[in-house]
Formats: structure tokens, C-alpha cells, sequence
């Protein structure tokens, strides 16, 4: 064992980590009737490599999981690097999690680890068994199959950091996801960065003076001024005094907080330099997030781990744009040595120019350094859309119904008299719509949607009126004020209503006159975990099982005017995915053959309406989404900054004053999707505890829902065209099995995403109102966000089967007892037993799902 590992050992002790673990495999072997004796581990992981089916090998097979999660779970396994050097232990482990499920592993590697776990032997000793697992059972990695690849067909689901909130903001957990969410988007070496962002500006003539006052002189090449070496402390010396002397009349000053965290996260970051307003007054001596207009880190020399030095360079760029959710863009510099390399980062990525050395040429150095003090709001990136008087923040906005009269009659304006063009113009004048000071909703992460919404209302209005919300959509996506008109019009129950929306701004905007070129590739390390799900659909696809289970065999029936063939062939290979998942676990299906399940459909077929009801299922359509980027594709992902006002407005869903309130929420909620999907013929596709509200429209009527689906940016027109759009971002907490592992969307993926949100609520929200129960420091939910698509996939369904969901249920808070019965119901709705699987399909008739979840409900309001 190397220095290095035993000082990662030292410092990160496993202590009772892996206590839940032995406790877990101590009632499995109690219910599967395996003594405790020293055979007991063998016997388990002999169990677990049998065919799948028996609820034995299964159970079994949960505990490999188990352990493999646990581990991952540990903070070292983040910090020893892998057996080749590439990436971090965690990757391998994820991959190794991907062997047994296919039960492509020798069951006897896994024992000596088990029996140290299980022994509680030394930290060292335990780790070494980690390695060398992975080492014996992990195949060599090919780093050519990445996210990058064109070839790749199945859905290109886009990861955020968003998930990680809270104390769970640990640093090196929350740092891969950065390198997650940014992978394929960070672009070096932009052309015409430096002209863009530094010349011909109006503070342009005032940096010149300054680079004459300062007057730099260098010697032998070297820039005398600066420090050599430049350590941080020289560098502070150095750099204060010259602020002191030459740059003390900006806008805005530069400030320090290298030694202590800034206020306004929960997440302990530590900017090394940033721009802040001049004066910025300081609570406790701690400056705030929210006051930060420019990022900048300091390094003696080059590093040679760039990853770790972006991830942490983007951490902090996430935590301003977690403070300012509306802000366009924002720029940021690292200075390694004196290497200097100047940033802008933006809902759609980072981006950098070329390096310069300041010492070859300080006069650009200087005059980059003034100009981050003297940019207005707009050269920063703050959102000047949003203004402010002596009421508070405001936005001006027009009325739908008024935009809509003025294109009705701009060609009869010619012909009206002036009088007639006067009145009809105050008719027209923009409202004043002032937003509350904090938004009930928001995202924390950077490269996505950047969905914000904030409760507004006109000047002199007694009760908030609006909800409005500003988001970055793709420009291929059709316009979530489009499809609310459509609600509109089809009426739609239980859906917000549109009041007016226009679109702000757009990411090829803000990037007119500059080139790019290639996305910087990801390491293995990183892509890998990202891409896993990918490759593993493209692999196991080319594979024709033969083994299919009969609901399976059902599933695959084709919807009358179904897709291409093209289509078919790509949905074809994720039905290959998930039919391997279950045909293994299937006692009857692992043996028959294609003839049998044929016959089977065709009785099922025959038999009558309501027991063909029972089994019969949709087909999912294939993805609206297209690959990855080709090689002659535009160079970055265009969005578009939109603002969206609708009413009634209302409370984020965790936001509930009782228990009685919350379900009437959710029932609503459930009805609400029914509405759109049945009379607006429109599927929602982005559940998620962000895009349900409880309303407080002081107007509202007994009729009227108490909970609302808002946030369309993803919803689709049923029987509409791909959008073209590269990517979906979405909260992997809330996916459906399906929609991880493929891509597809039905209705169903939609109220199984509701269903998490209903746990995730209860679980991580349900302690905050309680004071007389205290949140648990971890939870099973962590699993919902932590590893590749396919290892979440697994999880769940393992949580959503009979033996483990009542783990969940016992996260429940004591004063959600009394709905531990709804959530069962709930659960068997969404997740039978269909020969001896999970059966996680969507049904052709919706009201097999939709009429016993809103029966459960109302049977539990009643009760209540």
C-alpha cells in the first residue's frame, strides 16, 4: 500500500459505515434460513449469481448491490484513484455494479471482501480486498466509447448537479457531478473571446490610463512587478497594492475569501478572488454569493489535474447562479502562475479563450483586470430584464389578450384616426409586475434549464397574483407558452393559465462573433460514468434474447401506426435492455421460446375485454431526442431565455401546512395530468417536486384544484414530431425505470415520477414540520441520484419491490404514519407482480393507472 492510500485511509475512516450493511445481511440470512457461520458469505454469493426468478437469488443479489453501493457511499472510495490510474475507485465499482447485474462476475471473487466486511477487519485490510475485486473482475476499459460518439442510439439523458442539496453538498461527490453536467460542452481556445468582452466598451479609454499609470516593465522577459514565485500570499501582497493604487474608482472591487466560506450556501466554497459591488457590506465578516459578479482562482503553477481544478473552478460558478438563478451569464478567470486564461460560463456551458502569459503580456493582463471592475449589469451577465424602484424588483409585461388584439388589427391601424391609435396604445402599456424578494422555485446547477419562478403581482394588489418564471429551453423545443394556450383552449383542468410570454435573450446571442471548436473530451474517468447506460443499450441491443417473458412478449405488441423502422430498430434495443432485466429474473420465461410467447399474446388477444385489459400495454413511443452531436452539427447547444407569467400563483409542494392539505395536492395534481394528457392530448414528461405547486389564489373556488402542474418546457403535443432537441436534462431522483434505462415516454413514466415525488416529499421534507422528529442523517433516496442511469434504474426497482419498500416506508416521519397504507396502494398500482417480475409497462387503457391512484387518494382524504 502506497503513502498516498494510507493517509486516504487515515483521514477517512469507514467507522460504522458499513454497520447498516451487516445488520442488512444479518436478516437476510434469517430470512433466507442461512446460519451465521463462516459458509454464510459463500452461500449468499452463490445465490446471487444463480439464474434470477427465486425471491432467493434475488434477495441475494440485493446484497451485492448493497455492498457495492455502500461502498461507493464512502468518501475514500472517491479519493483512491483506480487500479489502471484512470479515474477514481468509485468508477470501477459503478462498473463492477454493472457485471453482476449481468451476472457476468465469478461468485467467488466477491467472498474474501464479504468475509472482511462481515468480520469488521482493519480499514486496510478491507480496502485491499476492494481493489483487488475490481482488478479480478472488471474488463479492461475502452476510453473510445464515450458520450461523444455518434453512433450511439439510445437516449442522450443529460445529468445535472441539481440533486446534491444540503449537507449532501460534499465536495467530491458534488464535484464529479459538475464534471457530469459539463462534459461535452467546455470549450478552450474560443476565437475572438478576448475582442468580444475587452475592446471598443465605453470604459475602454479608462483601462488604457490605467495600463499608463501602472506603466509594467519586464526584464530578461519576466514582468518585475510580479511575484516570483507567485504564491498566494505574494500574490495578495501584491495584487492589493495595485488595487489600492490603480483600480479603487470601478464599479466594483475585488475581494478575497480564500480562508473563509461565503455566506448564502450550505455548500463550503472558498473563491480565492471575486468582483463584488464597491462597498460591499459583510455580515459577520462573511461576504455572500449573492454579491458576486466575477469568479477568479489562483494557482502557483500549472496544475496537472485540470478535472479537479475545473470542477472546483465550476463549483463555484454554480454557487452564483444558485444565488442569482436569473443572471444570463458570468465571467471568471484562473491565473496558474502566470498563465492567465479568462472564462464565461453560461446555461449551456463554459468556455474560455486562448492562455496568455502576463508576463509576455501585461498589458492585457492589467486591462482585463480593470475591466472586470468597470462592466455594467448587462457586460456582467445580470438579467437587466428584471429592474428595481422604491416598491421592489419589477419586470414590465404585457397581457396576452393585448398582444393578441394588436396583431388582429395592426392592419386596420393604418386606416384609424390618430385619436383612435392614442387610445388603443394606453390600452397596450406594459404592467409593472413586482416579484417576491426570494423564488419558490429554482435549480442548482448550471448547465440546464435554469428554471426559475418567483410570486408577483401589480402595484397595490392585496395578494400575490402571478407566478413568473424565466427559463433557458432549446431552441428546437416549442414554446411552453404555446402548449399552455393549447391547455387553454382544450380546456384543460388543473393547469396553470397562461397570462403572457416573450422570449428575452438566446445563447446564440450572447455568443455572436465568437468560434468555437471541439467540446473538450471528458477522461474516461468521467465519460465513463455518464455513458455507461449508453453503451450497455448499445451492446446488450445487438444481442437477440430469445427469452422473453410472456408480459414482455405483450409489451412489444405494436401500436397501430406505429414509427419508422428506423425508429423501430432504436426502440427495438432499448426493449432488448429492459426484456434482459426481467427475462432473467423470470422462472418461466428463462426456458421458452419465441413460438410459446407468440401463442400466449394470441390467447390473451382472444380472451375477453376485461382480462385483455388487464395485461394489455402501450408501446412507448421512441425518444423525441436525437444523438449526440455529429461532427458537422452547430458547435453548441442554443437556448432560449423566456418569461412566462401565468396564474393562479402558489407554494412550492414542500411548502404544506398539513398533512390533509398535502394529499389533496397530489390527488389534484394526478387529476391535473389526467386532464392534460386526455383533453389537451399533451404529455408532460418533466415530473418533478420543482414543477407542483400549492395554490393560494385568494379567489379560488370549492371546484378549484389545490395543487397545480406547472413548467412545460418539456411537454409534448401527442402525436407530434422528434423536436430535435440533443439533450434532456431532468432530476434523476424522479425518473421512471423505463425513462433511465431508455429514454421513452408514456403517461405512465409520468405519475411514476409523481409517486417519487409523493415518497421524496414525505421523506426528505415531511421532518422539517415536525419538530418533535428529527430528519435521518442518510437515506435509501440518496441511491435515486448517486452512479450511471442503469445502476439508479436497479435501485429503484429493487426499492419499489414488496420486501424493500417497506425500508422507505420506515423514513416516513411519525406524523406520515397514517399514509404508509396510501403509499403501498400506490405502490401495487404502479408496480404488480407480472410472471414473477416487477412489471413496470403502461397500459393502453390510462384508467388502469389513473382511477385506482385518485381512488386512493379520496378514500384517504375522507378517512381523514
Amino acid at each position: 500500500m502506497t503513502l498516498v492510500e494510507s493517509e486516504i485511509i487515515k483521514n477517512n475512516p469507514i467507522g460504522g459505515g458499513l454497520d447498516g450493511f451487516r445488520r442488512l445481511f444479518r436478516s437476510t440470512c434469517a430470512d433466507l434460513g442461512i446460519s451465521e457461520s463462516p459458509g454464510a458469505a459463500e452461500k449468499i454469493v452463490l445465490l446471487a449469481a444463480s439464474p434470477g426468478g427465486a425471491a432467493s437469488s434475488d434477495a441475494a443479489r440485493y446484497l451485492v448491490f448493497k455492498l457495492i453501493v455502500t461502498l461507493q457511499d464512502l468518501s475514500a472510495t472517491r479519493l483512491f484513484p483506480s487500479p489502471n490510474g484512470l479515474g477514481t475507485l468509485s468508477g470501477y465499482l459503478s462498473r463492477f455494479y454493472s457485471t453482476v447485474d449481468l451476472g457476468n462476475f465469478d461468485s467467488r471473487s466477491i467472498v474474501p471482501l464479504l468475509i472482511k466486511v462481515l468480520n469488521k477487519a482493519p480499514d486496510a485490510d478491507i480496502w485491499d480486498a476492494v481493489n483487488n475485486l475490481v482488478i479480478e473482475s472488471t474488463p479492461p476499459h475502452t476510453p473510445s466509447s464515450t458520450i461523444l460518439s455518434s453512433s450511439i442510439t439510445d437516449t442522450p439523458l443529460k445529468s445535472t448537479s441539481g440533486s446534491q442539496q444540503g449537507s449532501e453538498q460534499i465536495h467530491k461527490k458534488l464535484d464529479e457531478r459538475i464534471l457530469q453536467e459539463i462534459s461535452g460542452c467546455v470549450y478552450n481556445d474560443t476565437k475572438g473571446f478576448y475582442e468580444k468582452y475587452f475592446e471598443g466598451k465605453s470604459w475602454s479609454s479608462t483601462a488604457e490610463q490605467i495600463i499608463q499609470r501602472v506603466n509594467p516593465q519586464t526584464t530578461n522577459g519576466l514582468w518585475t512587478g510580479y511575484p516570483n514565485p507567485p504564491s498566494q500570499s505574494a500574490f495578495f501582497k501584491w495584487f492589493w497594492k495595485l488595487q489600492s493604487t490603480y483600480l479603487s474608482g470601478g464599479r466594483s472591487m475585488y475581494y478575497t475569501s480564500h480562508n473563509r466560506s461565503l455566506a448564502g450556501s450550505s455548500c463550503d466554497r472558498q473563491p480565492d478572488l471575486f468582483v463584488a459591488p464597491s462597498g460591499t457590506i459583510t455580515k459577520g465578516g462573511k461576504y455572500n454569493w449573492m454579491d458576486v459578479r466575477v469568479i477568479g482562482e489562483l494557482k502557483e503553477s500549472v496544475s496537472k489535474n485540470y478535472p479537479d481544478e475545473l470542477a472546483k473552478f465550476c463549483g463555484h460558478a454554480r454557487e452564483v447562479f444558485t444565488s442569482q438563478p436569473t443572471r444570463l451569464f458570468l465571467h471568471g478567470f484562473i491565473i496558474r502562475g502566470s498563465m492567465v486564461e479568462l472564462w464565461v460560463i453560461d446555461r449551456s456551458g463554459p468556455y474560455s479563450c486562448k492562455q496568455f502569459d502576463l508576463h509576455e503580456n501585461p498589458d492585457r493582463f492589467i486591462k482585463v483586470i480593470a475591466g472586470y471592475t468597470m462592466m455594467s449589469d448587462e457586460e456582467l451577465g445580470l438579467n437587466t430584464y428584471i429592474k428595481e424602484d422604491g416598491h421592489g424588483k419589477y419586470i414590465m409585461f404585457k397581457a396576452e389578450s393585448k398582444i393578441k388584439e394588436k396583431e388582429e388589427k395592426e392592419e386596420k391601424e393604418e386606416k384609424k384616426e390618430k385619436e383612435e391609435k392614442e387610445e388603443k396604445k394606453e390600452k397596450e402599456e406594459e404592467e409593472r409586475l413586482y416579484l417576491e424578494d426570494k423564488p419558490i422555485a429554482f435549480q442548482h446547477a448550471i448547465v440546464c434549464r435554469g428554471t426559475t419562478c418567483y410570486r408577483a403581482k401589480r402595484l397595490g394588489a392585496e395578494n400575490w397574483e402571478f407566478v413568473i418564471k424565466f427559463s433557458w429551453r432549446s431552441d428546437k423545443r416549442r414554446a411552453e407558452g404555446e402548449l399552455l394556450r393549447l391547455a387553454k383552449e382544450r380546456e384543460v383542468w388543473g393547469v396553470a393559465r397562461l397570462f403572457g410570454y416573450q422570449d428575452l435573450d438566446s445563447i446564440a446571442n450572447l455568443r455572436q462573433g465568437l468560434q468555437f471548436g471541439e467540446p473538450r473530451k471528458s477522461s474516461p474517468a468521467i465519460s465513463g460514468s455518464i455513458s455507461q447506460t449508453q453503451s450497455r443499450t448499445k451492446s446488450v441491443g445487438s444481442k437477440k434474447s430469445l427469452s422473453r417473458s410472456a408480459s414482455l412478449a405483450i409489451s412489444r405488441e405494436v401500436t397501430p401506426g406505429s414509427s419508422s423502422s428506423g425508429q423501430k430498430r432504436k426502440q427495438e434495443q432499448c426493449d432488448d435492455v429492459t426484456e434482459l432485466r426481467r427475462s432473467k429474473r423470470s422462472k418461466s420465461g428463462s426456458s421458452r421460446r419465441r413460438e410459446d410467447i407468440t401463442d400466449l399474446v394470441t390467447a390473451e388477444q382472444s380472451s375477453s375485454t376485461e382480462s385483455s385489459n388487464k395485461y394489455s400495454v402501450e408501446k412507448p413511443g421512441t425518444t423525441s431526442l436525437i444523438p449526440p452531436r455529429d461532427v458537422d452539427d452547430e458547435s453548441y447547444d442554443n437556448r432560449i431565455c423566456c418569461c412566462l407569467v401565468v396564474s393562479p400563483p402558489g407554494r412550492a409542494i414542500h411548502e404544506f401546512k398539513s398533512v390533509l392539505e398535502f394529499l389533496k395536492v397530489f390527488r389534484d395534481v394526478i387529476k391535473a395530468h389526467r386532464s392534460l394528457y386526455r383533453d389537451g392530448k399533451i404529455l408532460h414528461r418533466d415530473i418533478s417536486k420543482n414543477n407542483i405547486i400549492i395554490t393560494t389564489d385568494a379567489k379560488k373556488k370549492e371546484e378549484d384544484p389545490s395543487g397545480m402542474l406547472i413548467d412545460l418546457d418539456l411537454a409534448k403535443e401527442l402525436g407530434s414530431g422528434p423536436s430535435g432537441a440533443r439533450h434532456r436534462t431532468g432530476t434523476m431522483e424522479f425518473m421512471a425505470i423505463e425513462v433511465l434505462e431508455c429514454g421513452t415516454h408514456t403517461y405512465r413514466h409520468d405519475l411514476e415520477s409523481l409517486f417519487y415525488v409523493f415518497l421524496w416529499v414525505i421523506i426528505r421534507h415531511g421532518h422539517m414540520t415536525n419538530t418533535s422528529s428529527t430528519k435521518p442523517e442518510t437515506s435509501r433516496l440518496q441511491n435515486w441520484y448517486s452512479g450511471t442511469y442503469h445502476t439508479i434504474a436497479r435501485i429503484k426497482e429493487s426499492d419499489m419491490s414488496k420486501r424493500r419498500f417497506s425500508d422507505l416506508l420506515y423514513e416516513f416521519p411519525p406524523k406520515f404514519d397514517i399514509v404508509k397504507g396510501l403509499a403501498e396502494e400506490l405502490r401495487q398500482a404502479l408496480f404488480p407482480i407480472r410472471e414473477e417480475s416487477l412489471f413496470t409497462g403502461t397500459y393502453r387503457d390510462p384508467d388502469k393507472l389513473y382511477k385506482p391512484m385518485i381512488d386512493a387518494f379520496d378514500r384517504m382524504i375522507a378517512k381523514m
